[in-house]
């Protein structure tokens, strides 16, 4: 069996290499930039997630939904 790399690569075109270095500061390793920018998606999606809940959706207290879902501890 062999020991599985710490590292992966990931093939990107030099037009995706070349913004991502004018994204990446001083001393910033891609790893760190890429995390950055995938922690910036996650906070996107959510956000982008509770506006459509909040346009669109039904809501109840937290209170009633732990009584619905059975979640109140006892």
């Amino acid at each position: 069996m062999q020991a599985q790399s710490k590292y992966k690569r990931i093939p990107i075109s030099h037009s995706t290499w070349e913004q991502l270095s004018l994204l990446k500061k001083p001393g910033e390793t891609f790893d760190q930039l890429i995390s950055d920018l995938v922690s910036d998606r996650y906070k996107q999606d959510i956000i982008r997630h509770v506006r459509d809940i909040n346009e669109k959706g039904d809501f109840i207290s937290l209170d009633d939904a732990e009584i619905a879902w059975e979640l109140n501890e006892s």
